[in-house]
């Protein structure tokens, strides 16, 4: 292509910048769209179109990690990403679920925590922990009955010994920290349970909800033996069909 003038070489120049620009935009719409679209589709999951690429991207690579069938159980049918502040080990801001509605801290992408599992090899970052950990909420309450969590259940809480009376032998959870909101937990349990987390010894749903996130996740054998036996028996199912 021969310019007669640069004037008309910029002009050419800036065109296909724009070109390009349009190119792109319509495959990150596209990308955008095909995602929107399988979270509904595959698990039952909205999710407002106008949500930042990276963390569509970076929720559908975390929630394929699990069947899909099991993720529709959870009973989440809304999903969102809003700033709750900086992600920081004590805080519970990393995530929010309240009757079928999620919302995780956007600001959890850039936190580095890792869990890791040295016999499987297998890793959670921290925003595939946080939105497992919040399915397992959805979970616990979904598949409740007589109007209370499985989590409140003697099943569950005779694992760790739960129970909001101190007895010989069982410790509760304080946080009185520099930096941290002060926690006075008003559950005891037993200091052998085996926990995830420290902040799983929250209290009996925390508790639950992690120790379903690890399991899911691929790091059952974190959790005692126990714990793995009572998921084996309730979600196993969903992992030998996929």
């Amino acid at each position: 292509m021969v310019f007669h003038d640069i004037g008309e070489a910029v002009l050419t120049v800036k065109i296909a910048r724009k070109l390009r620009r349009i190119a792109e935009d319509m495959l990150l719409s596209s990308e955008v769209s095909s995602i929107v679209d399988g979270l509904k589709d595959t698990y039952g999951i909205g999710i407002s179109p106008d949500t930042d690429p990276e963390n569509l991207q970076v929720l559908w690579d975390s929630i394929q990690r699990i069947p899909p069938a099991l993720v529709r159980d959870c009973g989440i049918r809304s999903l969102a990403f809003k700033d709750m502040g900086p992600s920081r080990r004590f805080y519970p801001n990393h995530g929010v679920y309240s009757n079928g509605t999620l919302t995780l801290n956007e600001r959890i992408l850039d936190d580095p925590t890792l869990e890791f599992d040295p016999e499987s090899g297998n890793m959670l970052n921290k925003f595939d922990q946080t939105f497992f950990h919040e399915l397992g909420h959805g979970w616990d309450e979904v598949h409740g009955h007589d109007h209370r969590e499985l989590s409140e259940t003697p099943e569950w809480k005779d694992l760790s010994g739960w129970c909001k009376e101190p007895h010989d032998g069982l410790k509760k959870l304080v946080i009185d920290e520099k930096g941290a909101p002060m926690v006075d937990s008003e559950w005891w349990y037993k200091p052998d349970a085996g926990f995830t987390r420290f902040y799983a010894k929250r209290n009996p749903g925390d508790d639950w909800a992690d120790s379903f996130s690890y399991y899911v996740g691929g790091l059952k054998y974190l959790l005692p033996r126990k714990k793995v036996k009572y998921f084996d028996d309730r979600i196993g199912k969903y992992f030998a069909a996929s």
